[in-house]
């Protein structure tokens, strides 16, 4: 019995003598599927793009064929249409003064009626003031009627006292001349021309300063 536990403990850890059964844990059959211990492949790693990039291929492709079919409707902005004239409003007429001292503007009116008004400097009697005028008209009719404004203090509009121009009337191609009387406190002021009749939408027609 001693010598069987000698012969024993002669053997090396691990190891074996020929014919010897295999001990520990059964081998693996033929059918048994190792593990995979490596670590998951992500998917959206290789994940194709080829949809996506077809996608933007046809959005583009789309994109020009708008483009090309915009383009070719779109009228030239240099080529006239045959048969129409454009429209352009006529220059406005040069106005010379009667004479010296005078000042001279032209003026529009709803672009059917032009001409030139001029006003002469005012004669002044204390606040009493008078001015020559004259306003002619190259096309269109209209009645004319005017107003003042104190550079001083344009809170309060004058009208004219007296004078052949207070209301008047110029008709195509002619002019008309006469006076305008105001009580204004002497000093600069703005002499305006309105159609007439008009209405508190009408703004004025034309402006000149006269000098006090």
């Amino acid at each position: 019995m001693v010598r069987i536990i000698c012969i024993m403990s002669d053997r090396m850890p691990g190891q074996r003598f020929h014919g010897e059964p295999v001990s520990g844990p059964d081998r693996p059959t033929d059918n048994w599927q190792t593990p995979n211990t490596s670590a998951p492949v992500a998917v959206q790693r290789y994940r194709s793009h080829a949809p996506l990039i077809a996608i933007l291929a046809a959005v583009v492709v789309a994109a020009l064929v708008t483009a090309g079919v915009w383009a070719g409707t779109r009228p030239s902005a240099t080529t006239p249409t045959p048969g129409v004239t454009p429209s352009t409003s006529a220059p406005l007429p040069t106005c010379d003064t009667p004479s010296p001292g005078w000042q001279a503007i032209p003026y529009e009116v709803n672009a059917t009626t032009t001409g030139c008004w001029a006003v002469s400097a005012g004669e002044w009697a204390g606040d009493t003031v008078t001015i020559n005028t004259t306003v002619a008209s190259d096309q269109g009719t209209i009645g004319l009627t005017f107003f003042a404004l104190d550079n001083n203090d344009s809170n309060y509009e004058y009208d004219p006292t007296g004078g052949t121009m207070a209301v008047t009337r110029v008709t195509s191609g002619k002019s008309v001349s006469g006076t305008l009387i105001f009580e204004i406190p002497r000093g600069d002021f703005t002499l305006y021309m309105l159609k007439n009749p008009s209405t508190i939408q009408d703004l004025p027609i034309a402006a000149l300063v006269v000098k006090g």
